[in-house]
């Protein structure tokens, strides 16, 4: 019953509208292509639900971005393999079951083509690279825990130990790239011969070390010194991956956009006087 399907073009505007389903067509269109293996009912079905993959797609760029096509291709094979296993009797609808199966398509991707060395694939695994960056901003920016914690904190929190929350940090450092391409342009030197020596200027190392730390216990000080409201929304709108809208962030507080606005840019204030004070202190 693995017969071929090919998704609709990407392009938005050439594309026609999906159809929409009743929740009757499509348990007929399901039963068809689960009990007679009628291609055609399977193709509808998926081809009335791309927008889903579509926008799955869009979520996993994050906000400004255009999917990248692989991804889009992803989502679609994952529309298309949900399609393949759904079971019309359950008692739920297409669109929720396929959710997660588009959503585990294109994160399974994205493990894959992260890196030449090939990551871990088990669940707290997966859970630890989706959620590393996310967790350790925020522990940093509410001062939640000492910098010393910071890593057995993460790892409590997602279920790793110590050591997976280290060597995951410097996978997700920086992509896979070669050391024998040059360092400038299309002639030169190759980079790996300019790499730093990894025994040279160990003071200077450790005093960079230090300063970050101290950078963002700075930060932390100065966020818990916000309302908690503005403090809530500054993190929420540049601190947590993916960021949230306006419009999220109204609906969760009960307010509208442009109150959210104001309340983003009153923390933002407060923030550019705290740092500005320190810095007049300092320089005194």
């Amino acid at each position: 019953m693995n017969k071929p399907f090919t998704p609709p073009r990407a392009d938005r505007k050439l594309a026609r509208p999906a159809e929409f389903l009743d929740a009757e067509t499509e348990l007929e269109l399901a039963r068809a292509w689960r009990e007679r293996g009628d291609t055609a009912a399977r193709n509808r079905l998926v081809t009335a639900h791309r927008a889903l993959a579509l926008a799955a797609a869009r979520r996993a760029a994050g906000p400004g971005r255009m999917p990248d096509d692989d991804v889009i291709q992803q989502a679609n094979i994952g529309l298309l393999k949900a399609a393949e296993r759904f079971d019309p009797d359950k008692g739920f609808r297409f669109s929720t079951y396929a959710a997660w199966w588009i959503r585990a398509e294109i994160q399974d991707y994205r493990m894959r083509s992260w890196s030449l060395v090939r990551l871990g694939n088990s669940p707290a695994l997966r859970r630890l690279f989706f959620n590393l960056r996310r967790v350790e901003s925020r522990l940093r920016m509410t001062g939640e825990v000492a910098e010393v914690e910071l890593d057995a904190a993460i790892a409590a929190e997602l279920g790793v130990d110590e050591q997976q929350v280290a060597a995951m940090r410097q996978r997700l450092a920086a992509r896979d790239g070669s050391l024998n391409r040059p360092a400038m342009g299309e002639e030169g030197s190759e980079i790996q011969e300019l790499l730093e020596d990894p025994d040279a200027d160990t003071e200077t190392r450790v005093g960079e070390s230090l300063d970050r730390r101290a950078f963002w216990k700075s930060v932390a000080s100065h966020m818990q010194s916000l309302p908690e409201r503005e403090r809530e929304i500054v993190i929420a709108s540049f601190v947590q991956e993916p960021p949230k809208t306006l419009a999220e962030l109204g609906e969760t507080y009960g307010i509208s956009r442009e109150r959210v606005r104001q309340l983003r840019e009153r923390g933002l204030e407060r923030l550019r006087k705290a740092f500005s004070t320190e810095a007049a202190a300092f320089q005194s």
